[in-house]
C-alpha cells in the first residue's frame, strides 16, 4: 500500500502571484475525521484538522516538512472533536496559529486559547455557503465552504444539503468534494450531486470496517454522475500539486 499517492493537478488559481508562489492541497489521512491544507510559502490554511489520534504519529514527519515555523490558519466547520482533535498539535509546532473561521460554540479539550487572523484569508476566494447556527444538532450547525475549486461541506446533512445546495450560487469552478460526513449515507445527496457538473474527484477520510464509511449509497451516487472517490484509507494522505 502506498503511504502516499501524488497527484498533478492543474488548478486555476487566482492568488498564484508568480511562478515561485507556493500552493499544494494536502487530504491529511486521520483515520476518520478531516483534515486538508492548503500549503503556501509562508502559511497553511487548515480546513478542519482532526480525527483519530492513533493517526498523528504517522502524519507528522510530512506535516513537520510542510507546515512547521509557518502561520497556521485555521477554518473549522463544527464542533465535533474529530473534525479539530490536532489543535493542540499545530500549535505546539508553529511560530503563530489564528482562527479565520470557527463556529460559536465551546470546543471541548482545548488547551490554550487562539485570537482571530488580523487578516482574514479573502485573497483564497474562501467563502462561506452556509451556517446555520441557530440548528439544534451539531451536524446541522456545519459551516459549508467553498475555495478555489473545492468545496467543503464538514457533516452537513442532506436535510441542510437541500436549502445551502438551492442556493449554492455557480458551480462550475468545483471540480473537488470533500464528502459530508466522511461519506455517510446520510449526506452527499442528489440534489447536491446535481447541482456540480463539473465535479470530478470526491475525498473521504473513513475507515469502512470500523464505521461504514463511505456508505455504499453514497458511491454509487458517485459512481452514477460519473464521480472517482478516492479514500485515504487505501492511498494514504493525498498531495495535490
Amino acid at each position: 500500500m502506498k503511504k502516499y499517492i501524488f497527484m498533478i493537478v492543474f488548478l486555476k488559481m487566482s492568488i498564484a502571484k508568480s511562478p515561485n508562489h507556493l500552493n499544494q492541497w494536502i487530504i491529511w489521512n486521520v483515520g476518520q475525521g478531516q483534515w486538508m491544507t492548503q500549503i503556501e510559502n509562508d502559511s497553511c490554511t487548515h480546513f478542519d484538522f482532526g480525527g483519530e489520534i492513533f493517526m498523528l504519529s504517522k502524519i507528522k514527519p510530512l506535516y513537520i516538512q510542510k507546515c512547521r515555523n509557518k502561520t497556521n490558519k485555521l477554518y473549522l466547520s463544527h464542533a465535533h472533536w474529530d473534525h479539530y482533535a490536532f489543535y493542540n498539535f499545530i500549535l505546539k509546532n508553529n511560530i503563530k496559529t489564528c482562527w479565520d473561521s470557527k463556529p460559536q460554540e465551546e470546543l471541548k479539550g482545548i488547551k490554550q486559547q487562539i485570537s482571530y487572523c488580523n487578516e482574514p484569508t479573502k485573497q483564497n476566494n474562501i467563502q462561506i455557503l452556509f451556517y446555520d447556527q441557530t440548528a439544534k444538532k451539531c451536524n446541522d450547525r456545519s459551516i459549508v465552504l467553498k475555495t478555489n475549486e473545492f468545496l467543503i461541506p464538514g457533516d452537513s446533512p442532506s436535510r441542510k444539503e437541500k436549502k445551502w445546495a438551492l442556493n449554492i450560487g455557480p458551480t462550475n469552478q468545483i471540480k473537488y468534494l470533500i464528502l459530508g460526513h466522511h461519506g455517510s449515507r446520510t449526506s452527499t445527496g442528489e440534489l447536491l450531486l446535481g447541482k456540480l457538473p463539473n465535479l470530478k474527484m470526491a475525498f473521504v477520510s473513513s475507515r469502512f470496517k470500523k464505521y461504514g464509511h463511505p456508505h455504499k449509497d453514497v458511491l454509487q451516487r458517485l459512481h452514477k454522475h460519473h464521480i472517482n472517490a478516492i479514500r485515504t484509507e487505501s492511498w494514504g494522505s493525498i498531495l495535490i500539486l
